[in-house]
């Protein structure tokens, strides 16, 4: 058995032994404790550090997003306003040059309607932006005449050539001065010839096939019309073609009638010929009831700045007049209707 002495001499050092483990495990204890509070402050501040970065970020791209937006809107916005101003300076030009030009033509088929006793409206010098322009391909046609009748529509490709004109004949086939002096000439139909007198010595000719030749002028100025009213009204549109051939110093030769590309449009080179055709057409036209109305079609061109002149009863009553001579059989032919007429090119 120990000692008393001893273990009273030992005793303070082991409880000295057993405070010192215990002091140098809370003094660990609290190191760690310590360190991982610090090592959490830093995750949480490089959390809040990264949720601030990445929504600095995010603030910096849709500010760059909009600001690149709102550029694109600019652009479209001056662009938008270059078309528009570049078609605006397109139509004037268009509309002075049509107004020396058109007054003669315009003239024979007042006059014509006139002497017939019709009722409806001349639509001269349209000029508008076709349905198929695009912002590569901007443009705008520009139409010398269109005649509104309760029953026919027809778009007049006016040309005050003069000298002598062969439409769709070849000088080969318009006699032997013209074989001699002018059959080699090499013509894709449709086609048109002018020689007329440049000087006191010498001649000029001009050439005019394929795209450039007046009846593939007509017929695709009168599908772009087509198309236009068919977008502002949703009617199936049909209208009829025809090259008026103006000048009074005019010599044309031309089969009245030539079917290209399964599309007869009728060549005109006289005041004679502008009335017997305008009879012929009314003649044989009764009106459909889906038919787009004078006055409407009146209004939509007018509102693109064409000049509009009246003529007969006035709109409304020739169209009332147009429906009743419909009769109870119904419609022979719905003039407009593209569906029953051959497709144009």
């Amino acid at each position: 058995m120990p000692d008393t002495s001893e273990l009273t001499t030992y005793l303070p050092w082991a409880v000295a032994a057993v405070l010192l483990i215990v002091l140098i495990v809370l003094v660990v204890l609290l190191r760690r404790r310590a360190t991982a509070a610090q090592e959490a402050l830093r995750t949480r501040e490089d959390a809040h550090r990264k949720a601030l970065d990445e929504a600095t970020a995010e603030r910096e791209r849709a500010a760059r997003d909009a600001a690149e937006a709102h550029a694109r809107e600019l652009e479209q916005v001056e662009a938008r306003r270059v078309d528009a101003e570049t078609s605006a300076q397109q139509s004037r030009a268009l509309v002075a040059a049509g107004a020396k030009w058109e007054e003669t033509s315009r003239r024979m088929v007042l006059d014509a309607v006139t002497d017939l006793g019709l009722d409806g409206a001349l639509v001269t010098n349209l000029v508008f932006v076709p349905v198929d322009a695009t912002r590569s391909r901007r443009f705008v046609a520009q139409v010398d005449h269109v005649l509104l009748l309760p029953t026919v529509a027809l778009v007049i490709e006016n040309k005050g050539w003069k000298g002598v004109v062969l439409d769709g004949v070849h000088p080969r086939d318009a006699g032997s001065s013209f074989a001699t002096l002018l059959g080699d000439l090499e013509l894709e139909p449709p086609f048109a010839v002018q020689v007329k007198r440049d000087s006191l010595t010498s001649l000029e000719l001009r050439t005019h096939d394929q795209g450039h030749a007046p009846r593939k002028q007509v017929r695709r100025q009168a599908q772009r019309i087509s198309d236009l009213v068919r977008a502002e009204t949703h009617r199936k549109p049909w209208f009829d073609t025809a090259v008026l051939y103006s000048h009074p110093d005019a010599d044309v030769h031309a089969d009245p009638r030539a079917d290209d590309e399964g599309v007869s449009t009728v060549v005109i080179a006289s005041q004679a010929q502008l009335r017997a055709h305008l009879e012929e057409l009314v003649r044989r036209r009764r009106p459909g009831p889906d038919s787009p109305r004078i006055d409407e079609l009146s209004a939509l061109f007018a509102g693109l700045g064409a000049e509009v002149t009246s003529f007969g009863k006035p709109l409304d009553r020739a169209a009332a007049t147009a429906a009743t001579a419909a009769g109870p059989a119904g419609p022979v032919r719905q003039p407009y209707d593209v569906e029953s007429s051959p497709a144009q090119a």
